[in-house]
């Protein structure tokens, strides 16, 4: 009895939920243009890319896009896209089920933030950002910064992925097949070693950035892991396996080194 009580329940509850939107597709000279302008793409295998097609038109689909002060073109929102596809191309759209706007501003914006030190001392202060995304969207971006650096949206994506257990803190949720002891070993041990490296003053392996918590450390990580794959398994081959099994990817195969600068694309 209280198991059909359930069931009935959940088939309700998928009957009041909204229809997913039908993907949107985009047409042959649409999608050569956008090989054309995103540098990675001509970099994926046939069936990669018919992967991220899809992936494309149904983010497109699902997400709505607003420019702030700017007067978004089709073409930005496929590029913007594209890359934000990238990360999701064997998770699915539903990686980024939580959240739902997309902003745009022409340039680098600078929001009011507030934080507090290691000492307890609070802070406040105007900060310039090329990208920001928040648990539940939106994600705010910089035309000007992520076209010269489509690796920001990638970046600020990830942290879309790592909100999905409820938290950023550099644990997404995992696939069954991944061991959660391993992931936080693996990212606990590079993360603290970063710390170390600048404390003692030495160059560090990655942008000095990763070091500001475990997020930025995760989404840092990610830039380099679609965008210089080779060096980051070369320098944290720990992380590179971790995020392999994760995105279930492997872009040092497609190339060492792949470029983010989107050509013409500058506002």
């Amino acid at each position: 009895m209280i198991q059909d009580l359930r069931n009935l329940l959940q088939g309700l509850g998928r009957r009041l939920l909204p229809a997913p939107a039908a993907p949107v597709t985009l047409n042959d000279p649409e999608w050569a243009a956008l090989c054309a302008s995103v540098p990675f793409i001509e970099l994926l295998s046939p069936d990669e890319a018919l992967a991220l097609r899809e992936r494309i038109g149904q983010f497109l689909a699902r997400k709505t896009f607003k420019g702030i002060g700017l007067e978004l073109l089709p073409w930005q929102r496929n590029m913007i896209t594209a890359y934000a596809c990238l990360p999701i191309l064997h998770l699915g759209i539903d990686a980024y089920r939580d959240w739902q706007t997309v902003l745009v501003y022409p340039d680098t914006f600078a929001p009011e933030q507030e934080w507090v030190d290691e000492a307890g001392v609070h802070h406040q202060a105007v900060v310039p950002q090329a990208g920001e995304a928040w648990e539940r969207g939106p994600v705010v971006l910089s035309w000007n910064d992520i076209a010269a650096d489509g690796a920001v949206i990638v970046h600020e994506m990830t942290h879309t992925l790592d909100a999905g257990n409820g938290d950023v803190n550099g644990f997404p949720p995992l696939p069954e097949s991944m061991s959660a002891a391993d992931w936080t070993a693996a990212f606990s041990a590079a993360y603290e070693h970063l710390r170390e490296e600048l404390e003692r003053g030495r160059e560090p392996a990655i942008d000095p950035y990763a070091a500001t918590d475990p997020a930025e450390f995760l989404a840092v990580a990610c830039e380099y892991f679609f965008f210089a794959p080779g060096y980051l398994r070369d320098e944290l081959p720990e992380i590179y396996l971790q995020l392999a099994g994760y995105f279930r990817q492997e872009p040092h195969l497609r190339a060492p080194e792949i470029s983010t600068h989107l050509p013409g694309a500058a506002a």
